[in-house]
């Protein structure tokens, strides 16, 4: 069985385990701890006959909503299978010869760039840096005559946030060297006004991608898309596969984003529990925890703590309790791992396994 560098995946878990997948607390994916917004499953069944017909190709409906949502003109908007679709498909379609990752970061960014078969470097951010972007060894990097940046703003798995200013020098320098930034807001939803949409929707050489997936709580769903000028949009949406977004998920993602109050709720409710978790996290002896601007946490573990994340991701997958070992993340190692933010009452068992386990 190929082994998936992934978290989420519940129904393995329960196989592999023998848990139920009910009696799993999973905090190794990064999920609305909410859930989704109330009037998803009525509308589903509302637009339940649309499977007869084949989806809108062009999800126009949806296009039309999220262009309202975000202020921006439905020309700058391509609608897709969840953002890991756009993650494959640009370097397919822009053919980039040689990318910067800004690392650590998602796996499926390499992935994706190695099947266009593109040359790929690394800019590594440090744990002795709080992970943040030296923006002046940054500029060194990017004259080195490469054509692609993918940086992703909150940063996953560190949930480290760059701030608008420096994402806008970034996006100049990229300009001045003529290299397209990839830039994932994969989970800027929790902090929306740090968005740089509104300059990709401007610019020729931005691509903003976004998800559904996170913030919504629609994982199985699957809706993502990306943000750019109106000849980006079109180039790839002349050669990207049809009908990779199904009826029932446009119409669920639409309504969705009519729940201002689902909307409003999340923002404030992830505020308060990241800042409940890092703060009972930081207490265990032998835990650091980065500060985190989405809907988890990266925590870094002592040496001198009786596990490394491997081990300690057994351990609590016997009790019930998922984490996301991010040993296999390049510019990690062993002793980190990531949670999500979930609602008081499973932080608190987290909190208490833990304890009970490294104290």
């Amino acid at each position: 069985m190929i082994e998936r560098e992934h978290g989420g995946n519940v129904e393995e878990l329960a196989r592999d385990t023998g848990i139920g997948k009910g009696s799993i607390i999973d905090f190794s994916a990064n999920i609305n701890p909410l859930g989704y917004p109330y009037g998803i499953k009525g509308k589903i069944m509302e637009s339940f006959d649309s499977v007869l017909n084949y989806p809108d190709i062009d999800s126009h409906e949806l296009v039309r909503s999220l262009a309202s949502y975000h202020g921006l003109a439905p020309e700058n908007i391509l609608i897709g299978n969840g953002s890991t679709e756009f993650i494959y498909w640009l370097p397919l379609l822009l053919r980039p010869k040689r990318a910067l990752i800004v690392t650590p970061a998602f796996s499926e960014y390499e992935k994706g760039l190695r099947l266009a078969g593109t040359e790929i470097s690394f800019f590594e951010t440090r744990r002795d840096e709080d992970f943040r972007i030296d923006t002046t060894l940054l500029a060194r990097r990017l004259g080195d005559r490469l054509d692609t940046l993918y940086l992703g703003n909150p940063a996953n798995p560190s949930g480290v946030l760059t701030d608008r200013k420096a994402v806008l020098d970034i996006i100049a320098m990229t300009e001045k060297e003529r290299i397209m930034a990839v830039i994932d807001e994969a989970f800027i939803d929790f902090t929306e006004d740090i968005s740089v949409k509104n300059i990709a929707a401007n610019s020729g050489n931005v691509v903003v991608m976004r998800s559904m997936t996170k913030f919504f709580g629609i994982p199985g769903l699957r809706l993502g898309y990306i943000i750019a000028n109106k000849s980006i949009i079109e180039q790839i949406r002349r050669d990207k596969p049809p009908w990779t977004v199904n009826a029932l998920t446009q119409s669920a993602a639409g309504e969705a984003l009519r729940d201002v109050n689902f909307i409003e709720k999340s923002r404030a409710y992830v505020e308060t529990e990241r800042a409940f978790l890092q703060k009972r996290l930081s207490a265990i002896e032998g835990l650091t925890v980065t500060q985190g601007a989405a809907n988890y946490l990266l925590v870094h573990m002592s040496d001198t703590l009786p596990f490394n994340a491997p081990t300690l991701r057994t351990q609590l997958l016997d009790s019930g309790i998922a984490i996301r070992d991010c040993s296999n993340y390049r510019g990690l190692d062993k002793y980190y791992f990531r949670v999500a933010v979930k609602k008081r009452e499973e932080n608190l068992i987290l909190i208490d396994k833990l304890r009970h386990l490294l104290i």
